[in-house]
């Protein structure tokens, strides 16, 4: 007998009026943590947030490659090229930074679109293993072009943000409040993650899920599984090279110092991975909430940050073997966990009697 699918990880779509809250709700989370923790405090959670923005775009633009049958782990590479491209754009280019975040994603897409072909001429470990080696190379390389990065050391550019100029007034993205940057990052964040959701629930979409199901059979039919891998592999790229460019221009300094705490480092791609599956890989709205309740929870259990590896490794075999659709499917698995722990209650009662 097989598992039955959770009703809503595999909706379609959400109700108009689920949305309209959840919408409402992201929009008055700054001011919300404002009031319930400070000032000082609402803007710092509010720059979680953000940083909460900006994996969500990684890690969905992961699932979309997922999507083809194919794991990538050259997330962390591509958003250093979105990064160090739109940044030194605007520093040394002099261009605007709201074409440049744009120019950093073409960059990594024109990366992506370099190694695709080979890339796909392998699959399974094969692949995972090239993207990974890719990401390595490309942190590696903004390390020791010392002459345009400014090597292991990175560099700062302070005081340079996205502004909008209208009549006499200008709001800049990127005050110590955090809350224009915020705003920002829910239009664009949003925009992309619409863009990869009418993707995903388009004819398109039917194909790549078919590549991913039976390839062999898609060919049998006609279908270029290598060209339709290669397009969206090349897309994701490019939202992970925006995602990179936003990162930048809210933090304002970047270096590729290879420590886990660097978004650069290869365990961002290990942790947007750990996002997809714990949220639920088979939902496009696991991204979204596997990203923010860990990185809530991470934030919360500052005082044992060092042993967050053990325990993100730790959840991920429970969510495996216990909740193996992911958190996004929660409201389906509880029913069935109370359910079973009723019939364990009644036997043991009915043996009881019996005795």
């Amino acid at each position: 007998m097989t598992e039955r699918t959770p009703s809503f990880s595999r909706s379609k779509g959400l109700k108009p009026a689920v949305v309209g809250v959840v919408f409402l709700l992201i929009l008055a989370l700054p001011w919300m943590l404002r009031a319930g923790l400070g000032a000082g405090k609402g803007t710092y959670w509010t720059h979680i947030f953000i940083l909460i923005a900006v994996m969500i775009l990684a890690a969905s633009s992961m699932r979309a490659i997922f999507r083809t049958g194919e794991m990538s782990l050259g997330t962390a590479g591509f958003m250093l090229v979105g990064g160090y491209a739109a940044a030194l754009l605007t520093t040394k280019g002099g261009l605007s930074p709201w074409l440049t975040i744009f120019l950093g994603g073409l960059v990594a897409a024109g990366i992506a679109a370099l190694v695709a072909y080979p890339f796909f001429r392998v699959k399974g470990i094969y692949f995972v293993i090239c993207t990974l080696l890719l990401g390595f190379i490309l942190l590696y390389l903004a390390g020791y072009l010392d002459w345009l990065t400014g090597g292991w050391q990175g560099f700062q550019f302070y005081g340079v943000s996205p502004k909008i100029t209208i009549g006499s007034h200008t709001i800049t993205f990127g005050t110590k409040t955090n809350l224009e940057y915020y705003y920002l990052m829910v239009v664009v964040v949003g925009l992309c993650l619409f863009i990869l959701y009418r993707m995903e629930h388009s004819r398109v979409g039917l194909v790549w899920r078919s590549i991913r199901e039976a390839d062999e059979l898609a060919k049998s039919v006609g279908v270029n599984v290598t060209a339709h891998k290669m397009f969206i592999f090349i897309v994701a790229c490019f939202f992970t090279g925006l995602a990179g460019g936003l990162y930048a221009f809210h933090v304002h300094a970047l270096s590729p110092t290879s420590t886990p705490a660097n978004v650069f480092h290869f365990f961002t791609s290990i942790y947007c991975l750990l996002y997809m599956v714990v949220g639920g890989a088979e939902s496009f709205f696991g991204p979204l909430i596997g990203t923010t309740v860990f990185m809530v929870l991470r934030e919360l259990g500052r005082e044992v940050d060092e042993y967050w590896p053990l325990i993100a490794g730790a959840v991920l075999i429970v969510i495996v073997f216990f909740m193996p659709r992911g958190l996004v499917a929660l409201p389906d698995y509880v029913p069935a966990w109370y359910r079973t722990v009723r019939r364990l209650l009644r036997g043991k009662e009915v043996g009881r009697k019996t005795d």
